[in-house]
């Protein structure tokens, strides 16, 4: 099968590239990939070629000649801006990494974004087009706080004709949504890395070259750094710890400025942040960590790839109890509510494994069996590969006069074809998920 990729490739500083790099890699035992990437990254697949459909659009009316095409969507409008509109062009499979997509939309030009505002809730709502810019930090639409309201799926809904998400709840969504097309619930990948055993050694050294002692619970936190992760809810329970549980806080990655909550709650001593690091580092870090701390709400509807490649490795973690993550099994993970009591029985829950090694012990086992059942790469690729021969076997659909396939246009649209950059308005590390 020949499969164009549509994808942020690696070192792209965006989960989805390294998800896509280790997808890819899964996927070329089944496909001869070739990868469509602006400002390519490295083909992580041996052979593939990587195109830059941005600077060379013209490489797109080659679509055609290919079985399938397949475009992963994230939420960050400077990684995933062109794949929308190469998608719109010439439609696909799209792997669906988050259920809201307005930060995507927010990072088009400003009438890029009023159209897609339009086109999913119509004229009689543009009163709530003009009060996102007010209500958004510093007027900047993609510092919006409530990006929850506003999904932003109908186009890519309208258009996919197949959808892959990782969740039943993703699942649940769209379909609730009207999707009528070819829906698939596929895991996300656990990275055949991290399905390695721990070497005891690198683990012992990365912890001493983080200035964590021998008898130190280091907590992680990894990912880009948002407000839905529930940081001030765990420095409040942290700070409340201080004298009951030798703990430091490890939070890995970028985004939102938070060292004047941690001066707030008095935690500067025990907290390390490292900034972002690429992903060789990402792994040895996570696996230095005792206690995996991954609160989340309200959900965008994303799967997080730290959570799994943490359980893929052995490791326990606290989580909320709310939507994908209410989905995993619970011995494989300590859920906790996110109302009124949330910050108490975080505090109750990072004490209770904080302190008790055999407890982490047999939550990570289960976590690591979870995951080698359900996430391992063959699995995951094998169910990918069914989804793109059914494509490939889809009729394809003619205009009405009977010309160029509607999955396949004849001519991609001006934006493609000299123009995207100015379309696009890339997203500062305060602004968009990084997903």
């Amino acid at each position: 099968m020949k499969l164009a990729y549509f994808a942020p490739l690696p070192p792209k500083r965006t989960g989805v590239a390294d998800y896509a790099g280790h997808l890819a890699r899964a996927l070329a035992a089944h496909a001869d990939i070739t990868f469509f990437d602006s400002a390519p990254g490295t083909a992580p697949a041996a052979g593939g070629r990587v195109l830059d459909y941005v600077a060379r659009p013209e490489v797109l009316l080659d679509l055609p000649d290919y079985d399938a095409s397949i475009y992963q969507f994230g939420n960050n409008p400077e990684f995933h801006g062109p794949i929308f509109q190469a998608f719109q062009a010439f439609p696909g499979p799209v792997v669906l990494h988050d259920s809201v997509l307005y930060f995507l939309m927010a990072g088009l030009s400003q009438g890029g974004m009023l159209r897609e505002f339009l086109y999913n809730y119509g004229p009689g709502r543009l009163a709530d087009f003009f009060a996102i810019e007010h209500d958004s930090v510093e007027r900047n639409v993609l510092r919006y706080r409530q990006p929850e309201r506003y999904p932003m799926l109908r186009r890519v809904l309208a258009t996919a004709p197949s959808l892959i998400v990782h969740s039943e709840t993703t699942a649940a969504l769209v379909m609730g949504m009207g999707y009528e097309g070819a829906l698939s619930v596929i895991p996300h990948l656990a990275y055949p890395p991290m399905l390695e055993p721990i070497d005891p050694l690198a683990r012992s050294q990365a912890r001493e070259s983080l200035g964590i002692g021998p008898d130190e619970i280091l907590l992680g936190c990894f990912g880009f750094i948002a407000p839905t992760k529930r940081f001030p809810k765990l420095f409040s329970a942290l700070a409340q710890l201080k004298d009951r549980l030798r703990f430091k806080l490890l939070i890995v990655g970028e985004g939102q400025d938070i060292s004047g909550a941690i001066a707030e709650y008095g935690l500067a001593d025990c907290v390390v942040m490292p900034g972002f690091v690429d992903e060789q580092r990402f792994r040895l870090l996570l696996r230095s960590i005792d206690l995996l701390v991954n609160p989340r709400f309200p959900s965008m509807g994303e799967t997080s790839g730290p959570q799994i490649q943490a359980m893929a490795c052995g490791l326990p973690s606290i989580v909320s109890d709310h939507a994908w993550f209410a989905e995993l099994p619970g011995d494989s993970v300590c859920k906790i509510g996110v109302g009124a009591d949330e910050e108490s029985h975080l505090g109750e829950a990072l004490l209770n494994l904080g302190s008790n090694p055999a407890l982490r012990a047999e939550m990570g086992a289960a976590a690591r069996e979870t995951i080698v059942r359900t996430c391992a790469p063959d699995i995951v690729a094998g169910r990918f590969a069914a989804v793109l021969a059914a494509e490939a076997a889809r009729p394809k659909e003619l205009y009405p006069d009977g010309g160029h396939s509607a999955a396949h246009p004849a001519h991609p649209p001006r934006a493609l074809i000299g123009h995207p950059p100015d379309a696009i308005v890339h997203a500062d590390n305060d602004a968009a998920p990084a997903a």
